[in-house]
């Protein structure tokens, strides 16, 4: 039973990733569950046996990448990492699945509409457990004086949409790797634009 079950979750993982490919290739829309049993070399009733349609496939590329964020995120506090390297390491895991699965941060980020409602709910209360960890991260970083005073949710929102929206731009732009990256915004986020106490007027001209 055991190695059945391995097995068949091995299998799994082959289609969603294949999925995955595919949707980047050609779109969400463009795929079709027949495209998809060709690109595992399964028939198309069998692959109906590991996902009942391509929506359920969608929502495991969404679960697999906000499973791994997260999984990754909590190993880090179990470990006792310092919380800036915490938020460095939000950025990096980001970047990393943008870099090694760009088709499921693709379909995470622009297909999260074609999910059903409960699929769609259940998403929305994953990825606001996500941002709860970023949000109370930068919340202890202020209270320990690390960080600077702030809204510890909007700014953990600030962050995660600069580090999402990477995956628009960083394919194109791999100029460095996805830890100097990383650490090349985070430095900016995290040390700010102007010295600490001298928040300009937006005329570039700090006063």
């Amino acid at each position: 039973m055991l190695k059945r079950s391995e097995s068949f979750g091995d299998r799994r993982d082959q289609i969603i990733q294949a999925s995955a490919e595919l949707f980047e290739k050609v779109g969400y829309h463009g795929a079709s569950m027949q495209m998809v049993a060709d690109a595992v070399k399964l028939g198309k009733p069998t692959l109906y046996y590991y996902f009942k349609s391509k929506t359920d496939i969608l929502y495991a590329v969404h679960e697999s990448l906000i499973v791994d964020l997260r999984e990754r995120h909590v190993a880090r506090v179990a470990r006792k990492v310092p919380l800036d390297a915490q938020l460095l390491g939000i950025c990096t895991d980001i970047f990393r699945q943008i870099d090694e699965h760009p088709g499921y941060t693709r379909a995470f980020f622009e297909h999260h509409d074609e999910l059903d409602d409960s699929q769609k709910g259940e998403m929305r209360r994953q990825r606001n457990e996500y941002l709860d960890m970023v949000s109370g991260l930068i919340a202890a970083g202020v209270k320990s004086g690390l960080f600077a005073t702030c809204e510890p949710r909007l700014t953990a929102l600030g962050f995660l949409g600069m580090c999402n929206f990477a995956y628009k731009w960083y394919p194109r732009e791999r100029q460095r790797t996805v830890e100097a990256t990383a650490q090349a915004l985070c430095k900016v986020f995290l040390e700010g634009l102007f010295q600490r106490g001298r928040l300009g007027d937006g005329s570039g001209d700090p006063k």
